[in-house]
């Protein structure tokens, strides 16, 4: 029966996820938002997204106390509040990176490579948990190389290659960044669930870490506006004329061009803020290139959270909700460690290529083949289970 609820649990989180992935990019394509530009940024959407998780979790758990449960079950205790406030601390930075990739990039091209740190799990289940590393996590590892590799074969090998199938720099440091937090919150996920008081339910766990998340999410979006405008990043002194003119000039219309070019003047090859402008005109150049997303960081965390554009935030609500559900699978099956069965939470990953095909995204057959071997090497490491059982760790409190 054991195995019956984790095949389960497993089904449910993978739907969850790879309804996550798609209700992201949908929230941040135009033709999906009544053809407006977004006007949302990642941060703004996650504000959003947890929100609407938290609402979630609320709900179930006043759910919980109606059923009988007693209060005093929601508190976990110190020790798992602490990893339940790391956790959510990785998880904003994580949350604001999947709203920041699916502008740019389908995700059948990214998705795979967020996921390379299942690749290290087994190491780290041995270190924490003493879980056995096996033949097989080395086959495991072999194929997800071999996986991530076959995508970019066309590219290595000189064939012609659409621009937008290749990962800039940017890109790449956000999945590493993704891999460090996705890592960590598999790890902390496991002592959470291991040092929670007994009897504290994943609901009771959920809703504490969307309200950790809650907190450090608001704060960015307050402080770090703040900060972006005392350091005068969107009315730069001097940009680089190739910067300014494909990062700035391609994304406005013929009128705010005309305006930023009467407030800079083009020198050795840089764009420079004219001198002595008046306080109104600081403002609106402010406004203008804040507009474009020219500083990538402070870009992030900029706008109201009453957007005008209401459309993405209804995806982002939706994605909200199957957060939710595969947090709580998530804290449900952390009694077990996590290398053992998180890599089955990502079979989704060998289907999602096929779904974007169905979006019209261009897929090509070395993504789809990258997908599906990334995907099996993923599931090979833990695919002796029947030589290793799956054994609960052990708790804290008993």
């Amino acid at each position: 029966m054991e195995w019956l609820a984790l095949i389960l649990w497993l089904s449910i989180i993978n739907g969850a996820l790879g309804g996550q992935y798609i209700l992201n990019w949908m929230g941040n394509q135009e033709r999906f938002v009544g053809n407006q530009p977004v006007g949302v940024s990642p941060g703004v959407m996650t504000w959003w997204r947890e929100i609407s998780k938290l609402a979630w979790a609320v709900i179930a758990v006043i759910i919980e106390l109606f059923k009988g449960k007693k209060i005093k079950l929601l508190w976990p205790g110190l020790l798992s509040m602490g990893t339940i406030i790391i956790c959510a601390f990785t998880g904003v930075i994580e949350n604001i990176g999947f709203f920041y990739l699916p502008r740019y990039y389908s995700p059948h091209l990214f998705a795979p490579y967020v996921n390379i740190y299942l690749a290290f799990l087994p190491l780290f289940g041995k270190i924490l948990f003493n879980a056995p590393i096996r033949k097989e996590h080395w086959i495991g590892i072999f194929l997800v190389v071999i996986g991530l590799t076959v995508p970019y074969l066309p590219r290595i090998f000189g064939g012609a290659v659409d621009a937008k199938a290749v990962l800039d720099g940017a890109a790449i440091i956000w999945i590493v960044i993704i891999n460090l937090c996705l890592f960590s919150q598999q790890i902390l996920n496991n002592k959470t669930v291991q040092t929670a008081f007994k009897d504290v339910g994943p609901n009771a766990l959920v809703m504490w870490r969307e309200i950790w998340k809650m907190i450090f999410i608001t704060s960015a979006l307050f402080i770090i506006p703040i900060v972006g405008d005392w350091m005068h990043a969107n009315i730069p002194d001097t940009v680089k004329a190739s910067t300014f003119e494909t990062r700035i000039l391609t994304k406005l219309n013929t009128e705010e061009k005309e305006y930023l070019q009467n407030c800079y003047v083009l020198k050795n090859n840089s764009y420079e803020l004219k001198e002595e402008l008046a306080p109104v005109t600081q403002e609106n150049v402010k406004k203008i290139i804040a507009k474009t997303e020219y500083h990538r960081f402070f870009s992030l965390f900029q706008g109201s959270i009453i957007p005008k554009n209401w459309w993405p935030i209804l995806f982002v609500v939706l994605a909200g909700l199957t957060g939710y559900i595969y947090s709580f699978g998530f804290f449900k099956l952390a009694k077990f460690s996590a290398h053992f069965w998180v890599p089955y939470t990502n079979v989704y990953l060998a289907v999602i290529p096929f779904v974007m095909f169905l979006f019209g995204q261009n897929v090509t057959v070395y993504q789809v083949a990258g997908a599906v071997i990334t995907t099996a090497g993923l599931m090979v490491g833990v695919s002796d289970y029947r030589r290793n059982k799956v054994e609960e760790i052990e708790k804290k409190y008993k």
